[in-house]
């Protein structure tokens, strides 16, 4: 087997190669006719249509002579759409010694991948345990990734720890793998080498907005575990590293304004909690801001501000607890997940398929944290193929009844041709017609075997000698001139003489035509014998494509059937997911006007104290 092309298929589409960025596919010789259209609907990005069109090939036999190729090829195809059960098999069936390790290496690569983007963590460290040698440079960096995050997805900070310290890639990747061997020591408790290494990542130059992201949220960490300890003189240096206007600074100004309270430099907070203050209430630092405004006021001593303050959120905290119960209802009614997916291109999608923007909608706005977890985006990817699926059944059902329909038009064009044809059939003798071409193959013998040289005039040579030889035998001719009779007996000689002289050429010739009547005459048996059959077989194969068709329909219906209730489950649990983001939302907003409710009974209580202290006015 040529290792050049499985190497090549195993990069299946946008997955390999998009991963890669660098790996082209090289075909080798293509030499089943099958096998090379489903390599060029795969060239075509229309993956679905070659992974059917490849089971149906291969199913037939029809690309024998690439069953290695077309098994990695399918292998790739499964792995595209996730099915890494399926891979998997083909995989260990395939990816044995004799292949080309590097081959070997992508496959089980990017099976590892594919599980740990499925939540698949102890089975991702399996397959990515099998790596044995080199990777191309980007897996290679990516790897130790991999590795590291399934550790940490499953608690296992030491593993990740270990494996990111030994770990020495190139550097564009190095301050990935610092970020996270600095999260794993932190949350070991080995906070002074893990803030080291977040320190440094969040001192790091970025030039793109990827790196940027990452030393922001490096900050962001570092200063949150100052807080912890208590360490806020460094704390609010840190987080004031995160840009104002990044992703993570609505968690950073909050985290700012803790560590100057913390210092008593409460003003110092207010500038920080006030600008959060006026950012979308959707994130939980917004929310938390509102209380932590009035609380600042009331430590310097402004009541009646803060009691302001915290009646303004109350008042914002009851409006977004009546849009979450909406929000709620309307999830629960089935309005989610298709306001979720308005925008989106409900195509079969692939493995790597996720959700890049959220529509505006009262369902969806609450849902931004959730879109972005993995479970959520592998049920709403496996939910939108169902959705594709159903859609790709029912244009089959539709395709069907177009068969159906042609299926009847060809038996009505049958049942309308027979009668004409039966009656050309009956008007053709070829038996007779064959009948006389052997009378004329005898005579054309006879002629050949006496040398009859007249037996091969032509009809005006035969028309001269019948009027030369009826002159001859008329009484006049007798008594006729002596020069009469020599020209008459010249004129027969040149006729005589012209078909002595052409006999041989003109008994060629006949011979030739001969030759040609007998293959007309075999294309006519051979034509005739073709209708016969086709009007024995075309009711029968007009009846078998009814069959198939009447055969399928009801398949097709169980899948749909099957489909709409796999697709109504898997709905069902992506509402069970976003009303329980919705709820732990709506009662953190609850805690939150509790707490607001209290602090401001607490000024009440304070003010009606001090007024019933204060001294009576003396009377006049």
């Amino acid at each position: 087997m040529s290792h050049r092309l499985p190497g090549a298929l195993l990069l299946a589409g946008g997955l390999m190669a998009a991963a890669t960025g660098a790996d082209t596919l090289r075909t080798g010789e293509v030499r089943d006719l099958y096998f090379g259209e489903v390599l060029f609907q795969f060239y075509q990005d229309e993956h679905f249509t070659a992974l059917n069109h490849l089971l149906a090939a291969r199913d037939q036999g029809r690309v024998d002579r690439h069953a290695e190729e077309a098994e990695l090829l399918l292998g790739g195809l499964y792995l595209h759409y996730g099915q890494h059960l399926r891979a998997e098999r083909i995989f260990s069936e395939l990816l044995t010694a004799t292949v080309n390790p590097g081959v070997r290496n992508r496959a089980w690569f990017y099976l590892g991948k594919v599980r740990y983007q499925r939540g698949l963590f102890d089975q991702a460290l399996a397959d990515l345990a099998r790596i044995e040698g080199r990777l191309p440079r980007a897996l290679a960096a990516e790897l130790p990734m991999l590795q590291a995050q399934a550790h940490m997805a499953m608690g296992r900070f030491d593993e990740a720890a270990a494996l990111l310290d030994r770990w020495r890639g190139p550097d564009d990747w190095m301050p990935y793998a610092r970020y996270n061997l600095g999260v794993a020591l932190v949350r070991l408790g080995r906070t002074a080498e893990g803030a080291r290494l977040l320190d440094r990542v969040g001192r790091d130059p970025a030039a793109t907005a990827e790196q940027r992201n990452l030393r922001d949220q490096a900050n962001l960490a570092l200063g949150y575990a100052r807080l912890q300890e208590d360490r806020f003189d460094e704390a609010a240096p840190v987080l004031e590293r995160v840009r104002v206007n990044g992703p993570f600074s609505n968690k950073a100004l909050l985290g700012v304004g803790w560590a100057e309270v913390a210092r008593d430099n409460y003003r110092d907070a207010l500038t920080s909690w006030l600008t959060l203050r006026e950012r979308d209430l959707l994130d939980s630092a917004v929310q938390e801001s509102l209380l932590a405004v009035p609380y600042a006021l009331a430590r310097l001593d402004a009541h009646g501000s803060a009691a302001d303050e915290y009646q303004a959120a109350l008042a914002a905290y009851d409006r977004e607890i009546a849009r979450l119960d909406t929000a709620i209802a309307q999830a629960r009614d089935g309005a989610l997940v298709p306001a979720v997916l308005a925008a989106d291109d409900t195509g079969i999608a692939h493995w790597y398929w996720s959700l890049d923007s959220v529509p505006e909608s009262m369902e969806t706005r609450y849902l931004y944290h959730l879109i972005a977890d993995h479970g959520f985006q592998e049920g709403l990817r496996n939910y939108r193929d169902l959705l594709a699926l159903e859609n790709h059944l029912e244009e089959w059902r539709d395709k069907l009844v177009a068969f159906d329909d042609m299926v009847e038009t060809r038996r009505i064009a049958f049942s309308q041709r027979e009668p004409v044809v039966s009656e050309r059939l009956g008007d053709m003798d070829l038996a007779a017609a064959r009948a006389r071409r052997d009378e004329l193959a005898a005579r054309l013998d006879e002629v050949a075997a006496g040398r009859e040289i007249t037996g091969l005039a032509t009809a005006a040579e035969q028309e001269t000698l019948q009027w030369l030889a009826e002159i001859a035998a008329t009484p006049a001719f007798a008594l006729a001139p002596a020069d009469t009779r020599e020209r008459h007996r010249f004129l027969k000689g040149v006729v005589e003489w012209e078909l002595d002289r052409e006999f041989r050429y003109r008994l060629w010739q006949q011979r030739q035509e001969l030759a040609r009547l007998d293959a007309v005459l075999a294309e006519s048996d051979a034509r005739a014998g073709l209708v016969g059959d086709a009007r024995l077989a075309t009711p029968e194969d007009v009846a078998a494509f009814a069959a198939r068709i009447a055969a399928v329909t009801p398949r097709l219906e169980q899948m749909q059937r099957r489909i709409a209730a796999v697709r109504g489950r898997q709905a069902d649990h992506l509402v069970a997911l976003a009303t329980g983001e919705l709820g732990r939302q709506r009662e953190r907003l609850a805690a939150y006007r509790l707490e607001a409710q209290f602090a401001l009974a607490t000024i009440y209580d304070r003010a009606a104290s001090a007024q019933a202290r204060a001294p009576l006015p003396e009377l006049p």
